[in-house]
């Protein structure tokens, strides 16, 4: 007697797991990263927006320096821009209101122009040699601001003269369409000794700054660099950079800002450093 072939057995019932994803899959924010590294990079905006609230300034260079050994250079340029994009917002008023247009009209002219180039560049330099670039470009702007060498340098020249301030516009230009931060540093010298006023320079620093910012939003556009994904990622990070500029006004407007300051400056030189290390293994 021959045995019948056993029938298969029956196939065991699906699961179905259930999924939530609130993101469609071209829009899902930092998609190549691990856990860690976005809660590193959280950590990064934080930290540099608790400077920006201590100090007026300085959460761009450091934020482009630290997430840029985390992620690629263009997008840890482009990622600070737009994340800088909505925290200006909120400041455009009183530059409107404080600005003087008559003072920041000629810096606007030169400063279109170079910071469309700038962009340009940006877009076509290779990751290794833009990291290079970013390392350099926040390198100096660390030094001269800590050993005041723009200040030493207004001693002898008048920068006051249309040609001066002309030249300075195009370089801050170039450096923050290129870099994507430092370029309000050349401003801030040009400033204090055009403005009569804290108030007035305060306000023209922050009109300047803002049509700059927009305005490189806009080349960025442009030029195809701004993606929805990149906005979802900067709208991400907003919460986190607003906590940190609220603790930065909060906690250390009190403190000791001049040692403060200098620890930051020496930071920052060793992860433009860092940036410049990495650059050239890359490119080797």
């Amino acid at each position: 007697m021959s045995l019948a072939h056993a029938p298969n057995p029956s196939p065991a019932p699906a699961v179905f797991a259930v999924t939530f994803d609130p993101f469609p899959a071209g829009l899902v924010p930092f998609h190549d990263l691990t856990a860690a590294q976005i809660a590193l990079l959280v950590l990064v905006y934080g930290v540099t927006a608790t400077i920006r609230g201590a100090f007026g300034f300085g959460a761009v260079a450091p934020a482009i320096i630290f997430s840029s050994m985390i992620l690629e250079p263009h997008h840890a340029v482009m990622l600070a821009l737009a994340t800088g994009v909505w925290a200006q917002a909120q400041i455009v008023p009183f530059g409107l209101r404080n600005g003087d247009w008559k003072l920041a009209r000629p810096l606007l002219l030169a400063g279109f122009a170079a910071i469309a180039t700038g962009v340009f560049v940006f877009k076509k330099l290779e990751p290794g040699w833009l990291t290079i670039c970013l390392g350099v470009a926040m390198l100096l702007i660390a030094l001269a601001d800590r050993y005041r060498l723009l200040d030493r340098l207004a001693t002898r020249v008048d920068l006051k003269r249309f040609s001066v301030a002309l030249g300075l516009s195009t370089v801050s230009g170039l450096v923050a369409g290129i870099a994507g931060g430092g370029g309000m540093y050349l401003y801030s010298v040009y400033l204090r000794v055009a403005c009569p006023t804290p108030t007035l320079m305060r306000g023209t620093s922050i009109l300047i700054g803002s049509i700059f910012l927009f305005w490189r939003f806009l080349v960025a556009i442009v030029f195809g660099l701004v993606s929805w994904r990149l906005m979802v990622e900067s709208v991400l990070l907003l919460p986190v950079s607003m906590i940190g500029a609220w603790f930065g006004i909060r906690f250390f407007h009190r403190a000791d800002a001049r040692r403060f300051y200098g620890a930051f400056q020496l930071v920052l030189m060793l992860g433009a450093a860092v940036l410049l290390w990495k650059g050239f293994v890359r490119i080797a």
